[in-house]
């Protein structure tokens, strides 16, 4: 009996269960509906942009950190106050052929005349320096300037190309004529480092203007100064030290080869000579310290000095190079691009907000139109 009560129970379960279960009638004729559809999960709503003035700050993405080149890692320069006494006796020696500079460099350098000199003083200057003079106004006077008439003083040709353009050509050809050649390859080096240091000094004067440096006068001296070494060296060493100093490529090979050939980098030997002249020693500093942003990073100087001396670096170089026919056009120079390890540190230098506008500059057709100027001039 209790067996027949729950199959009886069980039986009503399941007939409940399939009633439950099944579909409504549907009344007639209507549609049946379609079956809900079930929508795959989705990602939250993205909210609304925010305004550009509420966005936080973007994090910083840093520049990737080049590895610094071999030969400039392992580099290590020899310094002129090191040097013993007998050392600089032995130095003194080697470049007693060189004669002094006429006062007229002193002149032409001292704080006094580069800040506040008038035309009138410097014409007076020159005017005791015949050979000078006759070199400015055959510049001044040659097809590269298009003068329809030409000009007859020193006085006519610094209304004409402006004080700081006249005391440039003035210091280069000053320093021209310390160093002599004895021989074809001598001269060729010589005359290649001349054309340098007045390129340089022309794209120093025109690249200072554009961004807006104070003082042009001083960067353009420190520019035509940080040549003497090399101009000292090329004109002293022996024809076999010559060669060797020559086939060096680069201011970093150039430098290893001196020190190797001679004990100190052509650099550290213009500072050497300088202070033998009795320049100033703010001028030797500048002067001296230009080829330093080679191996040195821009946080080892204070920043508008390292400003100045990257500019004035980056115009020797680029002056270099002219000059040796390595760069022909710098309508496509980047700084930024290069790969020497002349512009390994450089590189840290230029991202300053002074000079931002470099590059550009560097590229403008008037600086190119400036270059070609310079080079017909040193054919006069």
């Amino acid at each position: 009996m209790t067996l027949v009560w729950i199959g009886g129970v069980v039986l009503a379960i399941a007939v409940a269960i399939f009633f439950l279960k099944r579909p409504a009638a549907r009344p007639q004729g209507a549609k049946p509906r379609a079956a809900r559809r079930v929508e795959p999960a989705q990602a939250p709503a993205e909210p609304l942009p925010m305004p550009v003035s509420d966005l936080p700050p973007a994090p910083l993405v840093e520049a990737p950190v080049l590895p610094m080149p071999p030969l400039l890692a392992g580099f290590r320069l020899l310094r002129a106050e090191d040097l013993t006494d007998e050392q600089r006796l032995a130095y003194a020696a080697q470049f007693r052929n060189i004669p002094r500079p006429p006062k007229l460099l002193d002149h032409l350098l001292s704080s006094n005349f580069v800040k506040a000199a008038s035309s009138a003083q410097l014409v007076e200057l020159i005017a005791g320096e015949p050979l000078i003079a006759s070199r400015v106004l055959m510049v001044t006077n040659s097809p590269m300037f298009g003068l329809e008439t030409p000009v007859g003083s020193i006085g006519q040709a610094v209304t004409y190309l402006g004080l700081n353009k006249v005391r440039s050509l003035c210091l280069q050809y000053i320093l021209i004529d310390s160093f002599k050649a004895d021989s074809p390859e001598r001269k060729r080096v010589l005359d290649s480092v001349w054309t340098a240091s007045a390129l340089a000094s022309e794209l120093t004067q025109q690249l200072g203007q554009r961004l807006g440096f104070e003082d042009r006068g001083s960067l353009v001296s420190a520019v035509v100064l940080s040549f003497i070494g090399r101009l000292a060296t090329t004109a002293s060493v022996s024809r076999d030290q010559l060669a060797i100093l020559a086939a060096a490529s680069g201011l970093l090979a150039r430098t290893i080869a001196e020190q190797a050939t001679l004990g100190l980098g052509a650099a550290q030997i213009g500072r050497l000579l300088m202070n033998d002249w009795g320049l100033p020693a703010t001028i030797v500093d500048d002067a001296a310290e230009i080829d330093a942003v080679l191996y040195t990073p821009s946080t080892d100087f204070e920043a508008e000095r390292a400003d100045r001396l990257a500019l004035c670096y980056l115009c020797a170089r680029l002056g270099e190079r002219l000059a040796e026919g390595e760069l022909k056009d710098l309508s496509r120079f980047d700084a930024s691009a290069e790969t020497s390890p002349e512009f390994f540190h450089l590189r840290s230098y230029l991202a300053s907000s002074t000079l931002k506008r470099l590059g550009p500059a560097v590229r403008s057709p008037d600086i190119g139109e400036a270059v070609t100027r310079t080079l017909a001039a040193m054919h006069v």
